[in-house]
């Protein structure tokens, strides 16, 4: 087994039981903290399409995303700092785009922080394209606001 199919095996859909883990990690890799109650409402959502990444037993990154109709958003993706540049970003976008492409999505689409330059060359080497942009969008826990930059990526049929 290559270590990329290492990696894409060690995910799972992610349960309502993985909130306070998510919720952990995202706290730590983020302005805009979501509490566990948050996250597990995201989870419990019809269109949801989370996945989690396990490694040595315990969680080292997450997937919050959704689906409607022909579109998937992925509204956050981290990997703890630890596990940082060992292809888990890589593995939990591969991991969404798959499960978002069985659930009829022939697109993804997200939102990024314009100085956010790990994820930008993530998102960018995996195909996304940037569509738009909101100004001033990330505010909350910044002294200056960043613009989001809205990326899409058309998924393979």
């Amino acid at each position: 087994m290559s270590d990329r199919e290492a990696l894409l095996a060690a995910l799972r859909a992610a349960e309502q039981s993985d909130a306070d883990a998510i919720a952990a990690i995202q706290q730590a890799s983020f302005d805009d903290r979501w509490g566990a109650e948050s996250v597990a409402r995201l989870l419990s959502g019809p269109a949801n399409l989370s996945m989690v990444a396990e490694s040595a037993g315990r969680m080292v990154g997450f997937v919050i995303g959704q689906c409607v109709v022909d579109t998937a958003e992925v509204l956050a993706v981290a990997v703890e700092a630890s596990a940082r540049r060992a292809g888990w970003g890589a593995a939990l976008l591969t991991g969404f785009e798959r499960v978002a492409r069985a659930s009829g999505a022939d697109r993804v689409i997200l939102d990024v922080a314009a100085d956010n330059d790990p994820a930008l060359a993530l998102y960018t080497g995996r195909g996304y394209e940037t569509v738009a942009r909101r100004d001033r969008y990330y505010a909350s826990g910044r002294a200056d606001p960043v613009d989001a930059l809205v990326m899409v990526k058309k998924l393979p049929i």
